[in-house]
């Protein structure tokens, strides 16, 4: 391929969506990580997708070949780049908690009470 087209943000937008599309029905897991993650155009080449975790990254790493191909095709550029970058930014959604002691410290946030009672009963934490 010796295509080099200048691409642009909306043209990328744009060949993204069609690609989500593409993928809707074939895999139901990665249309909604295309369709919630869009790239940034960072230099003339280059696109970046934020994720907000290494699942995710996964996902689209099993995909990245069939992706940029389609992204190269459609955009008429054989020098396009695609990265993924895992960036969770807690002020984006809610607090996670995993442990039971991330548990227990996100519930005393809410409610700083359950401190005494879980000293006035004795209460562990397991």
């Amino acid at each position: 391929m010796t295509w080099n087209e200048l691409i642009s943000q909306e043209s990328v937008d744009e060949m993204w969506r069609k690609y989500c599309m593409a993928v809707k029905d074939r895999n139901p897991r990665l249309y909604s990580i295309v369709d919630n993650h869009k790239p940034n155009m960072v230099g003339e080449r280059k696109l970046l997708v934020k994720l907000k975790n290494k699942l995710q990254e996964t996902e689209l790493q099993k995909e990245k070949s069939a992706m940029l191909s389609f992204l190269k095709r459609s955009l008429k550029n054989a020098r396009l780049e695609l990265d993924f970058e895992i960036s969770f930014d807690e002020s984006e959604g809610p607090k996670r908690a995993y442990t039971v002691a991330d548990k227990f410290k996100l519930m005393l946030e809410k409610n700083p009470d359950l401190m005494k009672f879980k000293q006035e009963f004795g209460l562990d934490l397991e």
